[in-house]
């Protein structure tokens, strides 16, 4: 199956990577870039791609009863059901052209499994299923929402797609007004909401005056507050989208984080904005050896705040690897804690939202620095709870997050 042929097959060909375990939204940008689909198409394409993973949970149950043993199906077939089945289910196209499509896209390489596809796609309906289910959400995490928030009225939200967001820099909006590129700002300093343009035709990100990023993302580096002239460490800084912020104010930015790789992305990146960020490859799980006043841990997590935007991760969610990551995350903040200097902050921030990644790791972090005190919070974002640190409400089109700020005495 040629993934230019059809946007359907591209889809096909973006979820099977998926599968192997790759990143949704790199698969499918390369994709498109590769492929020759016009804008309505690739609009097909990524809104099969997404939607599927969204609502695989509900689609893997409503198919079960119409399929004996589904892992002795061909991959590319299991896929073309689910894929079929979101296109069938979800949207407002003519079912039996979207079924015959996805006949045919299984059908050319595996011919004698039309019938089966075509009989499974035909009678396929959502049947009744639990909320977990129903928003694809894996149990364990929807349970910990459920006892952890009280408002639960933003799960339904994160099954919503998620917006182009970007952080302007300097003329960034004045060159989006000239190119007539239709936005409004966002809730944070620096942020706006693009529509209807891809990023990639945006002038702006070309000329490096643009970068795509998440409000709540730009919000941990902006609590830092940094001046111009202050030296700051960006740990676990990853592809340096927060370095960047924090040098356009001024700031003297080293940049920490153990993967080479992400770090050739952000100095990829900072050429690219022609911001001035100095790179450290580091395991933050060993003391650093460097100090500052200004210290930010935007730490790795389960990423559950981010499941809009990476629906592909709910397939990856357990709870061994909460444990995992509260411990890691637990390691870091004894290397950022040594790293910030008397009288200095450091901020704590997690993409996720999870007890264990959140509260309960800064209460610990408290208990064993007295040394420590949290500072209060004051959001332009909605919050969804407090106690200790805030968690962000991920709400019109909003990651969600978790912020806490720390003052050494």
């Amino acid at each position: 199956m040629n993934p230019r042929t059809t946007p359907r097959a591209l889809a096909l060909g973006v979820l099977l990577h998926v599968d192997r375990g790759k990143y949704a939204s790199p698969t499918l940008d390369a994709a498109l870039l590769r492929g020759n689909l016009d804008s309505r198409a690739s609009g097909l394409a990524t809104d099969l791609v997404y939607g599927t993973l969204r609502r695989l949970r509900w689609l893997d149950w409503s198919l079960a009863p119409l399929l004996h043993n589904s892992a002795r199906l061909p991959l590319p077939v299991r896929w073309a059901l689910r894929a079929g089945g979101f296109e069938k289910l979800f949207t407002d196209r003519p079912p039996h052209a979207s079924v015959n499509a996805w006949v045919d896209i299984a059908g050319d390489k595996y011919p004698r499994l039309r019938g089966l596809v075509n009989a499974v796609l035909r009678r396929l309906e959502l049947r009744p299923a639990s909320d977990a289910i129903r928003l694809g959400i894996p149990d364990f995490l929807y349970g910990e929402w459920l006892e952890l928030f009280a408002d639960h009225s933003w799960i339904e939200a994160i099954n919503e797609p998620a917006p182009l967001w970007l952080t302007l820099y300097s003329g960034g909006e004045e060159l989006l007004q000239t190119q007539g590129v239709e936005f409004e700002r966002g809730p944070v300093a620096g942020s706006v909401r693009v529509h209807g343009t891809a990023v990639r035709k945006i002038k702006a990100y070309r000329q490096g005056l643009a970068q795509p990023q998440n409000p709540s993302s730009l919000l941990a580096a902006q609590l830092l507050d940094a001046r111009k002239g202050e030296r700051v460490l960006d740990l676990a800084g990853g592809a340096a989208l927060k370095a960047a912020w924090l040098a356009s104010r001024g700031a003297e930015v080293i940049s920490v984080d153990v993967s080479p790789e992400r770090q050739r992305a952000g100095k990829r990146n900072l050429e690219r904005l022609g911001l001035p960020v100095r790179f450290f490859t580091h395991d933050l799980t060993r003391p650093l050896g460097e100090t500052a006043k200004k210290v930010l841990l935007d730490a790795p997590c389960l990423g559950t705040g981010t499941l809009r935007g990476h629906p592909e991760l709910r397939m990856r969610l357990e709870p061994a690897k909460l444990r995992s990551a509260a411990k890691l995350q637990e390691q870091m903040l004894e290397t950022a804690a040594l790293a910030t200097e008397s009288g200095g902050l450091l901020v704590y921030s997690v993409c996720s939202l999870t007890r264990a990644e959140g509260a309960g790791q800064i209460s610990s972090f408290l208990d064993r620095h007295p040394e420590f005190t949290l500072e209060p919070l004051e959001l332009p974002v909605p919050v969804l709870k407090r106690e200790p640190g805030v968690y962000v409400k991920p709400v019109d089109g909003l990651d969600g997050f978790y912020y806490a700020r720390l003052r050494k005495k």
